[in-house]
């Protein structure tokens, strides 16, 4: 069975490659806006596919430099976990927030990680692509 490392890094690269795909998408579709002559409407519509462009080149930056960059640990208490619908009702993402971060983590982990507990979130740096959650004692009073 393949290690769960080398797992989040399959993912990594597969969010990867649809963000550049979309970001290439957005890009062919400026470039054909502007080749046809902006005017009137046409300047709401270009600024919000460059607005959503720079969104995607933001997440292709993040998981670019992730690829090069160790795995990083979190350490800290559960203070909120919860489930959303991604894109309407398409699937269900899972959450976790973690000190001040947000996480979102696969089922399996939702289920096993309760709110108030203490866990370590083994994760991407930049894009926060998590490769396993466990659950720890907290430390002593005063040795944090």
């Amino acid at each position: 069975m393949p290690d769960p490392e080398s797992i989040a890094r399959a993912s990594l690269i597969r969010s990867l490659l649809i963000y550049g795909a979309f970001l290439i998408a957005d890009v062919l579709v400026i470039v054909w806006v502007v080749s046809n002559g902006i005017e009137g409407p046409a300047y709401v519509t270009t600024s919000i596919v460059a607005v959503v462009g720079l969104l995607l080149l933001y997440q292709v930056v993040q998981h670019v430099r992730d690829l090069r960059a160790p795995l990083v640990e979190s350490e800290g208490i559960v203070t909120r976990k919860w489930k959303n619908a991604d894109l309407i009702i398409a699937w269900d993402s899972y959450y976790i927030r973690v000190e001040r971060v947000v996480f979102r983590i696969k089922p399996e982990y939702f289920i096993d990680v309760r709110e108030e507990s203490y866990v370590k979130v083994v994760h991407f740096p930049y894009s926060l692509n998590v490769v396993s959650v466990h659950e720890l004692r907290p430390p002593a009073p005063g040795t944090r």
